[in-house]
């Protein structure tokens, strides 16, 4: 199978699944958005969308709670669309990275993107481009990933003391600046980067915009700017675990959309030609040298493993009756995206395990309260969505159980949640991949270890 498979002109290439499944991201928000307020829906979406595009944007923004839900799927659909248009634009049809970039634009949408902090980054690529006198196709994916950092778009005009020196138009202009060097310096930011994990961190872009992030938050300290304001990530007065809890009573919604979800990619995979000549077994296993699954096993196959995906992350949501919230339904997003970019439900349900591991040693170990009324085990399982969130996008280390094998895998896992709940305090929340930067600290930490007790030289250094 060839490159030539994303670009075919047929109605199931992933330029029109993804855009039709942005569509119905955009109509279901239009429906809730209905449900919830009746004739005043069209009015409801417009507050809200103007609370989301002048919101901080940081990390732990959940925008149903800020928004509503209706709102905030409309700035989901919205902010993928945007970046449909970018590729469009720079004519590149969409194949299996790309597809792992609307994945995640879609997720984090519920929490930190919008089209407003997103453009400057888009923008910067293109510059990048015409800097290097090369098409925008070869940087606008790139461009896409490193949105991550859209939060550091929208800080500046959110910090009384940047504002108080320039001025709130300058403190705008600011902002956009940094999205264009942003957007301007990540690729080969990201290519520089790759090294260090050897590929085996598939949120590549998190790991390195997460450097440029700790870099903006060093210059901030430098000029004494201490921490940013109220909402922040870090701030005194809103606790993450408060901002994850926000949005609990949407719990239904977001189910009925994991289940529509998962209903919308299995359909779309049979009617793409279904299953092929793979085996179920191939499906749950999936394999590439470079990760890109919807090159090698076409769209059919691809499209179903995104649906089982979709399924496993509902089956988990149901069985321990979690409170979806923006942050987990972002990670879910973004682990069905990159479904079809090296993250096979197989070795996905390792690392998952490896996380819920390490959040039930921290139940057993923690003060009481844990353990006592309604914090006890059912209930703190399903109300942690620093656990779920971490589990769900802490499969960007998929290739680390493939490439370590399972029990690796869930070692992995365990550290990775370690990691993930420890580091946003250090960029504060400008990174939205938080999960990248955390995984990239795993495997600079986990590779070598691991390779320490390799007597037997199973596992070589990879030649990225």
């Amino acid at each position: 199978m060839s490159n030539s498979n994303a670009g075919e002109k047929d109605r199931f290439n992933a330029d029109f699944v993804w855009t039709l499944y942005a569509i119905v991201i955009l109509l279901y928000g239009f429906v809730q958005a209905y449900l919830e307020n009746g004739s005043g829906a069209f009015a409801s979406i417009v507050q809200g969308l103007k609370a989301i595009y002048t919101s901080p944007a940081v990390l732990t923004h959940d925008y149903m709670a800020i928004a509503g839900i209706g709102a905030a799927f409309v700035n989901s659909a919205m902010a993928g669309l945007l970046v449909i248009c970018a590729f469009k634009l720079a004519k590149l049809p969409m194949g299996s990275s790309q597809m792992g970039v609307l994945g995640l634009v879609l997720g984090f949408a519920f929490l930190g993107k919008n089209p407003l902090n997103m453009l400057p980054i888009l923008i910067g690529g293109k510059l990048y481009s015409l800097y290097r006198k090369e098409p925008y196709k070869n940087h606008v994916t790139m461009a896409g990933f490193a949105t991550c950092l859209a939060p550091a778009v929208s800080q500046p005009v959110h910090t009384p003391q940047i504002v108080a020196t320039l001025g709130t138009t300058g403190a705008i202009i600011l902002g956009v600046l940094i999205g264009f060097v942003v957007g301007f310096i990540i690729n080969s930011m990201a290519g520089f980067i790759r090294k260090s994990h050897e590929g085996l961190n598939l949120y590549n872009v998190g790991w390195g915009a997460g450097l440029i992030a700790l870099a903006l938050t060093a210059a901030y300290n430098a000029i004494g700017i201490e921490r940013f304001g109220p909402g922040s990530a870090i701030s005194p007065g809103v606790s993450i675990a408060n901002v994850f809890g926000t949005s609990v009573y949407y719990t239904d919604q977001l189910n009925i959309f994991l289940a529509v979800t998962a209903i919308y990619f299995l359909v779309m995979g049979f009617a793409a030609g279904g299953i092929g000549n793979y085996k179920l077994s191939e499906l749950l296993y999936m394999k590439a040298d470079d990760n890109s699954f919807y090159v090698k096993y076409g769209k059919g196959p691809t499209y179903l493993a995104m649906g089982i995906l979709a399924l496993l992350a509902l089956a988990i949501t149901l069985v321990f009756k979690v409170h979806i919230n923006a942050p987990i339904l972002g990670a879910i997003l973004s682990m069905i995206g990159w479904g079809g970019f090296g993250k096979a439900v197989a070795n996905c349900v390792t690392i998952i395990t490896g996380v819920v591991l390490a959040g039930l040693i921290r139940y057993f170990v923690a003060p009481g309260f844990y353990r006592t009324g309604t914090f006890a085990l059912a209930g703190y399982l399903s109300g942690q969505a620093v656990i779920w969130s971490s589990a769900f996008w802490g499969t960007c280390l998929s290739p680390m159980a493939k490439y370590f094998g399972w029990k690796w895998g869930v070692v992995v896992g365990m550290v990775h949640f370690t990691f993930a709940n420890y580091i946003a305090s250090f960029h504060w929340g400008q990174n939205l991949y938080n999960n990248g930067l955390a995984a990239g600290f795993v495997c600079v930490v986990m590779i070598p270890i691991i390779r320490s007790l390799d007597r037997a030289g199973k596992y070589p250094p990879r030649d990225v």
